[in-house]
């Protein structure tokens, strides 16, 4: 029984890799996680039942996150792995405490199941170590015409459909009434139906609206950042170099009417001192562009704040000895127009162990990726760029454009379009690069906005509302290209209201923990 245990365990954690982008077979995850109830069915009697769950889950979602996110090896091995093994024992908790719930609390049923696995990945969206990558939801980004209904629910509404899909079809499993799997398939067309009444929905609103289309060119300069960006070996480009290079491949496909020019993460590198950027000589190629042509650009940078102040002025801040001053450095985002620069915004959604240490006393350990090791400043409140009269555009920095949730921050503050600037080089041509560009498109179906996404290598794109990715550009290919951005005031339920899937699925999960910590208390009272 134990290896026939091992094997659903290691089936149930290979069935969610095969269904995850940029693989096109999604619907695998309403299937994935029967394995892993069929061994919770065959624990009922079993001694320690609670904990053997525990680890057989672990077992699955190891080799599911394995196969999904190998990749983050070409850029920290170590990293790699406490990422791997951490983000493991998080999604097995769920399964732990769901058995926990379900001796104390049998007539739960597998919905305590639900509300723990709900709970779980709303923390991971929103505590200091956040990787929310294998948020399930996430999974359908392949397929984004099934998934129109995210509107309303966010990807966290696909997590729910997934968990009820496996339920469902296990307990058709236990009873063996195997004619009733119609039930489950109508379900998920019935879904699918209403995902094609919502898209109808969309084209509705977005023709009823002022139509105007902006002029954009995106860029994508193909710099490694291993070898040529940040490596001071002998292919290293200098920073005015790498700015070139962003900009030569796309003043070609610049015209009059150009109003937006995007530049990937980074693309201006060095220690450029906010204080006093326009006074910057390496800035100067970027701002005569801009001067009387009606043209703004948005550019990823490389920034530091230095503060006159005597006491630490923020929690990132370093202190430089030799100086004796205090210090910030960021990944910025830059607009500039009219020859100056006009808007600076940091990113706010830190990569874990990267750009930021979620504990204090793991400082030490963070991994130098950008040219700044340490934990980086952020910016206090999302902030929006205007390039020109009716352009909103809200300026995501590579990770942030996971967060559903933050991004709709910018809309609610009235952002009508979306830019990701990204720098995804650090994987190579892995599915690493191709999961962050779908995981970017259900943004634009949770927001109805559409996007441009210049990434300084990986693949640069123009994503509609419905979540298609009209334009794209290759891997490994020094290019740009020109698009056209059609921005809308439309503000979506999921804008307006935010994640209630998991907000409610946090507080029942918090209800049922403690009915579940009462009643083994009560009981261990009664024996005494």
């Amino acid at each position: 029984m134990f290896k026939k245990k091992i094997v659903l365990a290691c089936l149930s954690g290979l069935v969610m890799y095969l269904a995850w982008p940029p693989l096109p077979t999604a619907f695998l995850l309403l299937i994935g996680f029967v394995p892993l109830l069929l061994i919770h069915q065959q624990l009922r009697n079993e001694k320690r039942r609670h904990i053997r769950l525990w680890c057989y889950s672990y077992i699955a979602m190891l080799i599911f996150n394995t196969g999904s996110t190998w990749w983050v090896w070409n850029a920290s091995p170590s990293g790699c792995l406490m990422m791997l093994f951490a983000n493991s024992l998080i999604m097995s908790l769920p399964f732990w405490l769901f058995s926990l719930t379900n001796k104390g609390l049998p007539r739960t049923g597998y919905l305590s199941l639900v509300f723990y696995y709900l709970a779980v990945e709303y923390i991971h969206f929103n505590w200091s170590a956040s990787w929310p990558w294998m948020t399930l939801g996430k999974g359908f980004a392949s397929i984004p015409w099934f998934i129109q209904w995210y509107e309303f629910t966010g990807e966290m509404g696909g997590t729910l459909l997934i968990l009820c899909s496996n339920i469902w079809i296990i307990k058709i499993i236990r009873i063996g009434n195997y004619r009733k799997i119609w039930q489950p398939i109508t379900g998920v067309l019935l879904i699918l139906g209403f995902s094609f009444l919502v898209s109808k929905s969309v084209n509705l609103r977005t023709s009823s609206g002022e139509n105007y289309a902006i002029e954009c060119v995106v860029s994508q300069p193909n710099i490694d950042p291993y070898t040529e960006k940040f490596s001071s070996g002998e292919n290293y480009i200098t920073d005015e170099g790498q700015l070139k290079f962003a900009l030569d491949v796309a003043r070609p496909l610049i015209t009059p009417q150009t109003k937006l020019l995007v530049l990937p993460e980074t693309a201006i590198t060095g220690w450029n001192e906010e204080g006093r950027i326009n006074e910057s000589e390496l800035l100067v190629p970027a701002r005569e562009m801009t001067n009387n042509t009606g043209l703004a650009v948005l550019a990823g940078a490389e920034s530091i704040n230095i503060y006159e102040a005597k006491v630490r002025p923020s929690v990132s801040a370093r202190y430089d000895s030799f100086s004796s001053k205090w210090w910030d450095s960021y990944n910025t985002a830059l607009l500039i127009k009219d020859n100056r620069v006009k808007n600076i915004y940091h990113k706010s959604r830190l990569v874990p162990g990267v750009e930021k240490m979620p504990f204090a006393f793991l400082e030490q350990l963070s991994i130098n990726l950008g040219g700044t090791s340490g934990s980086l400043g952020v910016s206090s409140k999302p902030i929006n760029f205007v390039p020109c009269k009716g352009l909103k555009i809200a300026p995501l920095i590579c990770y942030e454009s996971v967060f559903g949730d933050y991004v709709s921050e910018f809309v609610r503050d009235s952002a009508n379009a979306l830019a990701v600037i990204t720098n995804d080089g650090w994987w190579g041509n892995t599915p690493g690069f191709k999961q962050h560009l779908l995981f970017g498109a259900i943004r634009c179906i949770e927001t109805r906005k559409e996007m441009i996404r210049s990434a300084n290598t990986g693949v640069s794109a123009k994503i509609d509302v419905f979540g298609r990715i009209s334009q794209q550009t290759k891997y490994n290919e020094r290019t740009a290209f020109k698009c056209f951005l059609e921005p809308n005031n439309i503000h979506t339920f999921y804008v307006k209201y935010g994640n209630i899937t998991g907000k409610l699925s946090f507080f029942f999960a918090c209800v049922l923990l403690f009915c579940t910590i009462g009643i083994k208390w009560l009981k261990k009272s009664e024996r005494r």
